[in-house]
């Protein structure tokens, strides 16, 4: 059976021109779930207070497009996430956040009131398949329905960011090291995503694609328009499409492989209603994706001596001391304290790195860069 993504074309974040465009990418994709009398969350992706002009978070007119059509449906709508790893979930840090990344802004044009609070609760999930219980945070789990709004960024751990990821923001700031630190291997974290997201169950999500964010991502990319609001009721099908829009092969992005593996999506059974979604060719991926290559024998056999071999083939952190300015952010966020300050400026124990990339995700002045090893560097060019 088809999963559907619907699509509107989208040339910028002019009010009117995004209503329409959400409203159009909605209608493709079936409808907004019934929400007359429900309590609504929106979800959307703050990754920190960067703000969303850098292509960081998502952005408020989208945010803004989506709850008008919950409160012309008769849903009681409430905004609220829990920012990126290393982002304490307090009030007062939640309400800089929520001014920063134009939250209240649009709330203030929407009419309803922001709620700081920042309860969570323990919410148990025996069929998970790697974590049989989550913290999770109070809005998500006194929703009747929740709708995502997620934005498309690359990402430097997971490759790519988009829907299931952002379901990881109903997860307390600080709790989110700690996932991290319990599952270095980008496909155990992402078997671990797929859980979250069985768990919470995301009733429909909506893509802010006019945008991306491109190279490596979530943070330390660059902003690249895209022109599209994509829209579906199935987290792991607008991953896909929005994957192909990017020019990434789906089964190479650990999230959607693991999804697959369980059966919640069929990467050639998702198509797309509305607008034809027309792939970007020149769109930077981060550099740890490896697109398809020759899969011989030859390859294999380097592959199989690398396996035990992988922190050396792997980007490590490495600080440009010019531009880091000692926020210490990155050693806060570090699960596994790799991180340090020395001289009023960060470094990196590299025995003890687990490449999460958690530093590089929070760093908001682009003081980390990744680097392999003259190792890393050969077999990277030799896989590609």
């Amino acid at each position: 059976m088809n999963q559907i993504t619907g699509s509107a074309q989208c040339s910028s974040y002019d009010r009117e021109e995004v209503c329409r465009a959400v409203e159009n990418a909605i209608e493709a994709a079936g409808g907004l779930p019934p929400l007359a009398g429900k309590k609504v969350l929106l979800k959307p992706n703050l990754l920190s207070d960067a703000g969303y002009d850098k292509a960081v978070s998502t952005h408020p007119e989208v945010l803004y497009a989506v709850g008008r059509l919950i409160i012309d449906a008769g849903g009681i709508l409430l905004i609220a996430d829990s920012p990126g790893a290393g982002i304490l979930y307090t009030p007062r840090v939640m309400k800089r956040v929520y001014r920063k990344c134009g939250i209240t802004q649009i709330a203030g044009d929407l009419g309803i009131a922001m709620d700081y609070e920042t309860g969570y609760q323990d919410r148990p999930f025996p069929e998970g398949k790697v974590m049989k219980h989550f913290t999770v945070i109070d809005p998500a789990c006194e929703a009747d329905v929740i709708i995502s709004v997620c934005k498309l960024k690359t990402h430097m751990f997971t490759r790519y960011s988009g829907a299931v990821k952002n379901t990881f923001g109903v997860v307390p700031g600080l709790d989110k090291p700690v996932f991290h630190s319990r599952f270095p291997d980008s496909a155990d974290f992402s078997e671990m995503l797929v859980d979250l997201n069985e768990l919470i169950k995301p009733d429909f999500v909506v893509m802010d694609a006019v945008f991306g964010m491109e190279g490596n991502g979530p943070m330390g990319g660059e902003p690249k328009y895209t022109g599209y609001i994509l829209a579906s009721r199935s987290v792991y099908a607008l991953d896909v499409t929005a994957q192909r829009l990017i020019s990434m092969d789906p089964l190479r992005i650990p999230t959607t492989a693991a999804a697959a593996a369980r059966g919640l999506v069929d990467p050639k059974s998702v198509v797309t209603a509305g607008d034809s979604v027309i792939p970007i060719i020149d769109f930077v991926l981060p550099s740890t994706y490896s697109a398809p290559s020759r899969n011989t024998r030859f390859r294999r056999n380097v592959l199989r001596r690398f396996q035990t071999m992988g922190r050396y083939y792997a980007p490590a952190p490495v600080v440009k001391k010019d531009t880091c300015v000692g926020c210490g952010q990155c050693v806060r966020i570090c699960p596994v304290g790799a991180a340090v300050m020395k001289g009023k400026k960060a470094s990196f124990d590299h025995g003890k790195c687990i490449r999460c990339y958690c530093c590089h995700e929070m760093c908001q002045y682009h003081a980390i860069e990744m680097k392999r090893s003259m190792a890393g560097r050969f077999l990277h060019l030799f896989l590609r």
